[in-house]
């Protein structure tokens, strides 16, 4: 059992945390890091790491296999709404698209159906409006047709645009490489025990990569990799020493991100993680070590 945090060292409460990102569904879970460590590694990459434009689109693909993990991962998440009226930028809350306030180049304001209607009251009122007048705007507002210019009052004029089409706003930042690092260190550790506290040069020269969140391809280099089909499971698998040692970490999959040790080799047999997304089942194998 580790005592001791694998990135610091140091015999700090241990917390629970993910080893694949749980805001990517991620089930496996390690008492490897300390508070401060899973902070600067976890909460905030991990948090991000769903705006990654390849795991929306998985996501929304495997969404008939995995709807409740593809809506949880919607949530927040930006999407373009296109239609007669000015493009516009939407989100979803609590399974319904809302479209986000801006205003365009005219000053005009484009605005959520239920907050416009908000925006026209407190509007009306600034103007010197009677309660009977704004309660008869507001009438005129929520009967109008739509994609049709309607005056509300002599300052207010406004469009019901509908919405012809949503689609992936997939102008995120792919994901930050210290996140599969993370996932692939404490995966080797998982693997070797108490010798990941060793002070050797490679095993130190790694800890301090991932704790100053500073990857030197000396020790750690991360390449992202693309299989041909999306599939409903996530995974991580110790490839073994060709000629360093090498973990995969697989994201729905299809994306999948192999994580190379450069100067650090690992000895016997090597496992494999899966995690079924459709079915919630994880499943362990032992590989021998020159399995292929």
């Amino acid at each position: 059992m580790h005592e001791r945090c694998v990135l610091c060292l140091q015999g700090e409460p241990l917390t629970l945390e993910h080893v694949i990102p749980e805001a990517l569904g991620g089930r496996l879970t390690s008492r490897l890091l300390c508070k401060g460590c899973n902070s600067r590694l976890g909460h905030a990459l991990e948090g991000n790491a769903k705006t990654d434009p390849t795991v929306r689109l998985l996501a929304q693909q495997l969404k008939p296999l995995i709807p409740t993990l593809a809506t949880t991962l919607e949530r927040g998440q930006r999407y373009l709404v296109k239609g007669p009226g000015p493009s516009s930028v939407g989100y979803i809350k609590d399974g319904v698209l809302r479209v986000q306030a801006s205003k365009l180049a005219d000053s005009s304001l484009i605005q959520d159906t239920p907050e416009a209607s908000t925006s026209i009251a407190s509007m009306l009122s600034r103007y010197g409006a009677l309660p009977v007048e704004i309660a008869a705007a507001l009438r005129l507002f929520a009967s109008a047709p739509e994609n049709t210019l309607i005056s509300i009052s002599k300052n207010i004029d406004m469009i019901k645009w509908s919405v012809e089409h949503v689609e992936l706003s997939l102008d995120g930042d792919l994901m930050n490489s210290l996140v599969p690092a993370k996932s692939a260190y404490e995966f080797l550790a998982l693997h070797v025990g108490s010798a990941i506290y060793e002070e050797s040069p490679p095993l130190k020269a790694i800890r301090q990569a991932l704790r100053t969140t500073k990857l030197n391809e000396k020790h750690i280099r991360v390449e992202r990799l693309h299989a041909i089909d999306a599939k409903p499971f996530h995974g991580l698998v110790l490839e073994g020493n060709a000629p360093h040692a090498r973990v995969q970490v697989r994201l729905f999959g299809k994306l999948a991100f192999r994580v190379h040790f450069p100067r650090l080799s690992i000895g016997g047999s090597r496992g494999m993680y899966t995690h079924d997304l459709e079915s919630n089942e994880e499943h362990v194998r032992q590989l021998p070590q020159d399995d292929a």
